[in-house]
């Protein structure tokens, strides 16, 4: 990568906008990075109605896997454990993407760390009304700066299912290289790789 030390590399945003920003909090919901077109936030319990419709969308269950997660119960039990218990013990997570023009939530794009990878990977997933309008890249090219510009870590991790063509093509476009399959619970993915420079 030729990027600035710190800075991943294409910080722009596709629009031509400035480096992604870090920003405040607001309300309970602390904001993490923004961009021309988007704010990204962690989540909070309120989120659930949305975060329920996600995991239930055809993409997630395509490529992510069905996490049961049926009622706004669930989905609060879900960000309870699987949201907000990481950002306290890793002070990063996956974040909520909202279109900054009216606060509409398009999205989840942040950091993993799973036990069965050796750094942080980087994760997104989009509603299915949401894709193909390059938000998942603004928001990935936020994450990455937040991650190596904020967090200051060396290397990121990625992985994908192998029939998920889309975010094969957007890894490539963030600079991330093919390391080859890699055990992840009961799948075998495409793990790719992307360091600091």
């Amino acid at each position: 990568m030729s990027a600035a030390p710190g800075r991943p590399k294409q910080a722009r945003t596709p629009s031509g906008g400035s480096e992604p920003r870090a920003a405040g909090s607001v309300g309970a919901a602390v904001t993490v990075a923004e961009t021309p077109r988007l704010a990204l936030r962690r989540l909070t319990l309120a989120d659930a109605p949305f975060y329920l419709q996600l995991l239930n969308g055809p993409t997630w269950l395509a490529h992510i896997g069905d996490r049961e997660v049926r009622t706004l119960a669930d989905a609060q039990a879900h960000i309870a454990a699987h949201i907000l218990v990481p950002y306290a013990s890793h002070g990063f997570g996956m974040y909520l993407v909202q279109r900054r023009s009216d606060g509409a939530p398009l999205g989840l794009c942040g950091l993993v760390q799973r036990e069965a990878l050796p750094a942080p990977d980087l994760g997104f997933a989009l509603l299915q009304e949401h894709e193909g309008l390059g938000y998942a890249r603004e928001a990935a090219q936020a994450v990455l700066w937040h991650a190596f510009g904020e967090l200051q870590l060396a290397r990121l991790l990625a992985v994908t299912a192998p029939t998920n063509l889309r975010s094969t093509k957007l890894l490539g476009a963030l600079g991330f290289r093919f390391q080859g399959m890699v055990p992840v619970g009961d799948r075998s993915l495409r793990l790719y790789a992307l360091a600091r420079s």
